[in-house]
């Protein structure tokens, strides 16, 4: 069994936050983030999240995940538990307290976060799988020695070394092919800037919806009307022995619609650019944006209507385009590594394999379907129970494996060889029957 299936069995928990920061695992400084941004806020994997476009782009769209083997004749059948004990539970309920999606989607959104998720395998004595668990990809990393490659993760706040075999590690880009550079850490200049514009709107708003400034007076403020002005609304005197409490403002959101007083022929002077002409919400479509292309994600799909996508002109070549140019090249990273590390050697050689079907966002319409079915039906491509298959319906039994032709198509090699004759027509030592001609022209031949 895996060291955190042993953990679930005895109903420990898998991971146990430190008494400080001189901790090893260092949970509050990494949830701090690495210091400030240019513009002034706190980036990290922790609190990305917050920011409404990258909780969007880091959803991930569910498929089915099954086990396949492929047979000799290029066909293929779903594995079920008589054939692997894991081939039931794969896409169903990978370990005791998670289904499938959960676990993809934590490990999905680990590796679209920190750039690395990790998962370990559990295997059985035979050394087949029938387990994962994800691994916080904040604890874990892979480890080069000597030529030897495993995986290091800490654990109840031990340090635990897994073999390189039973961990499954799903990243995309890399500077040395053995650790994921995260998008954050990539992008924390950009993500920075949509959390500060976040801030520079919510203390708009806390503050009446105006912008800073300073009063001028166009003499010397008196006594009274300094106390009126600090104290709150002018109800609260102030006292020599609390100075806080002159320094209590008008402004905020409890005193927003009240009506304040300037007195002395006191004018209110701005000095900060209004949100209007700083083109506030233009600002903030932009950051959308930017945060869209680290993860390439179309606007539309994050609710932005802000610019047309260059995707296509409808909603299904948009889909299309996104599964192919977003989703594919993710739903190829588990597939090969998945293939690689679930299977043993032996399973490999019988043709197991796991494969996500996405066949449901690829399809077309219903015409489009058909008519693209019709036509490699016509040239033997698909049988019956192939076209059944994409379209997630039951086949049709075992007639329903054969590959249909037109009668009158024949091969390329047959067309070019002048000895050839198609089926039904005359041999060469048959006499070629004598054409139906018209009385009438009989006649005139005969005269």
């Amino acid at each position: 069994m895996g060291i955190l299936a042993d953990m679930f069995a005895a109903g420990e928990s898998r991971y146990s936050a430190p008494d400080s920061m001189s901790s090893p695992s260092g949970w509050i400084t990494r949830m701090i983030g690495g210091g400030k941004t240019n513009a002034g806020t706190r980036v990290s994997e922790y609190n990305a999240l917050q920011l409404p476009v990258v909780y969007a782009c880091v959803k991930v769209a569910r498929f089915p995940l099954s086990m396949y083997q492929a047979l000799p004749d290029g066909s293929r059948r779903k594995l079920t538990a008589e054939d692997h004990p894991f081939a039931s539970y794969l896409g169903l309920r990978p370990n005791e307290l998670m289904s499938s999606r959960t676990l993809r989607k934590t490990s999905m959104s680990h590796a679209l976060l920190w750039g690395n998720g990790y998962q370990e395998i559990e295997r059985n004595g035979r050394n087949q799988a029938v387990g994962l668990y994800p691994l916080l990809p904040d604890r874990t990393g892979p480890v080069r020695e000597n030529g030897d490659h495993w995986f290091r993760t800490r654990i109840n706040g031990k340090q635990v070394d897994l073999d390189s075999g039973n961990v499954l590690h799903i990243m995309d880009q890399s500077q040395d092919g053995y650790v994921g550079v995260s998008q954050i850490a990539m992008a924390r200049q950009a993500l920075g800037w949509g959390f500060a514009m976040e801030e520079f709107g919510s203390k708009f708003f806390a503050n009446d919806a105006k912008s800073g400034g300073f009063l001028m007076h166009p003499g010397k403020l008196s006594s009274s009307a300094h106390e009126n002005i600090r104290s709150k609304g002018g109800e609260q005197k102030a006292s020599p022995e609390n100075p806080a409490s002159r320094m209590e403002k008008q402004g905020g959101l409890e005193n927003a619609h009240k009506v304040k007083v300037l007195e002395e022929g006191m004018k209110f002077i701005t000095t900060t650019i209004p949100p209007e002409d700083a083109q506030f919400l233009g600002s903030r479509e932009f950051q959308i944006a930017e945060i869209a292309r680290i993860y390439d994600v179309p606007l539309i799909l994050l609710q932005s209507q802000d610019k047309q996508t260059s995707f296509g002109s409808g909603i299904e070549q948009l889909m299309i385009a996104f599964v192919r140019q977003t989703i594919d090249p993710w739903v190829n990273a588990w597939e090969e590594e998945m293939n690689f590390k679930l299977f043993t050697d032996e399973e490999r050689a019988n043709g197991y394999y796991v494969k996500f079907n996405m066949n449901a966002l690829l399809r077309g319409d219903m015409k489009a379907r058909a008519e693209f079915y019709n036509r490699l039906f016509g040239v033997a491509a698909l049988s019956p129970n192939m076209i059944l298959a994409k379209e997630d319906e039951d086949g049709i039994g075992p007639m329903g494996d054969h590959h249909f032709v037109p009668a009158n198509f024949v091969t390329l090699d047959r067309a070019t060889d002048p000895n050839y004759q198609p089926s039904g027509a005359a041999s060469a030592d048959m006499p070629a029957k004598k054409p139906i001609v018209d009385d009438q022209v009989e006649e005139e031949d005969a005269a």
